[in-house]
């Protein structure tokens, strides 16, 4: 083997390890997101809250308890897609939701295209809001952090409460508005401004979408406020929860309604 041959594999050698390192430490930041996110829940819960009757009886129909756990953990299968041109990629995912203070980490991997490996970290904990995707987890691709990440990142979590029944009942800082028999707002305050979502009702109480009017779309490097929609059906049984197993979400923009992640709920479990 000539030295041309010794330093190239060399160099590929190092680059394989530097991959790696930074992958690890993605790995490791996600993890404390998690730890982080779980110390979050250490509120104590209100004697009484100032939900809508049909909010609560959803909650206590499908699993939800005062003073239930801390923290609940989601497993997903899914399909994505990062713009209206471009084709879904599946993924598998988990997510971290806690009950007591609005904080969630989704971790998530696939493959775009078929081909490259991509990790993506999408979180609301103390206080921030976080996105961030790699490919084979070392490589940048996006990043989505600030006050307007902020506002999006506690909306997801609000548009989620179907999948979180608990933090309906137990969650700090959350203000509810009812509409109408079967429209309820609920709001909570960022460093970017107000997150409202409405949460959209069928006749035998279970929640089948949600919709907001401002969250944050990226357009070009300019955070737009745009119109949101998301959908649930199927109600399954997880243990002793009834959760919605498939949803969808979606921005509504002048082109037409780009969907751009569609799922299952394949495990749910209290920790």
């Amino acid at each position: 083997m000539n030295l041309v041959t010794i330093a190239v594999t060399m160099l590929f050698a190092l680059m394989v390890l530097a991959q790696l390192v930074v992958a690890n430490q993605f790995t490791g930041r996600i993890e404390e997101l998690r730890a982080i996110a779980s110390a979050e829940q250490s509120a104590e819960v209100a004697a009484s809250r100032d939900v809508p009757e049909v909010m609560r009886l959803f909650a206590v129909r499908n699993g939800a308890t005062v003073g239930g756990p801390e923290t609940v953990l989601a497993h997903q299968v899914a399909k994505m897609r990062l713009g209206p041109d471009q084709g879904f990629f599946a993924i598998s995912a988990t997510q971290l939701s806690g009950t007591r203070r609005p904080t969630f980490v989704w971790d998530a991997w696939g493959n775009m295209a078929g081909v490259f490996p991509v990790h993506v970290v999408d979180s609301y904990v103390a206080g921030a809001g976080l996105l961030e995707a790699r490919l084979a987890g070392s490589i940048q691709v996006a990043h989505g952090i600030g006050p307007e990440s902020d506002k999006g990142e506690m909306m997801r979590y609000l548009s989620e409460l179907a999948w979180n029944p608990d933090a309906i009942l137990n969650a700090e800082g959350l203000t509810w508005r009812q509409i109408d028999q079967r429209t309820i707002e609920v709001s909570a305050s960022t460093t970017g401004g107000v997150a409202s979502v409405r949460h959209l009702f069928d006749a035998a109480g279970d929640i089948i979408g949600i919709e907001a009017d401002d969250r944050p779309y990226d357009v070009e490097g300019n955070s737009v406020p745009s119109r949101w929609v998301g959908r649930f059906r199927d109600y399954t049984e997880f243990g002793s929860y009834r959760l919605p197993q498939y949803g969808e979400v979606a921005w509504v923009l002048p082109a037409g309604e780009f969907v751009y992640w569609r799922g299952q709920i394949t495990a749910f479990e209290p920790l």
